[in-house]
């Protein structure tokens, strides 16, 4: 069994991938939002604590920044993949069917024209 070579820009990709695909979807999960608000009444409470100092303010603002970030970008990964795979599994069932127009086959890559066009056509 080969090992996959550490300098290829595919393993990097599919470690990257899959590193976005876990954190998007434990960002979704129950266990997130219970840690969230945990974190969020700690961040209070210290907050009070230390009179909403400065400090205080610029670690909310910086850890929140970063976390929405992360989160942001892996969401959008994860809809990017599963609407490319969504797109392909809708194109392979266009070109399966007898009789259908295979034009809107990857209309998605179309410009905005030939979709209008298309969609004129399609219009009854």
């Amino acid at each position: 069994m080969s090992h996959p070579d550490l300098d290829s820009n595919h393993y990097v990709r599919d470690r990257f991938s899959a590193a976005a695909y876990g954190l998007a979807g434990a960002a979704g999960s129950a266990w997130a939002s219970g840690i969230s608000m945990v974190v969020v009444a700690g961040l209070l409470i210290t907050g009070l604590v230390a009179g909403f100092a400065a400090w205080w303010h610029s670690l909310v603002y910086a850890a929140a920044s970063i976390v929405s970030l992360l989160v942001l970008f892996s969401i959008q990964h994860m809809t990017n993949r599963q609407t490319k795979a969504i797109l392909l599994k809708l194109d392979e069932l266009v070109e399966a069917v007898d009789g259908a127009d295979n034009d809107v086959i990857a209309m998605e890559d179309r410009g905005l024209e030939d979709q209008e066009d298309i969609r004129d056509r399609h219009q009854r």
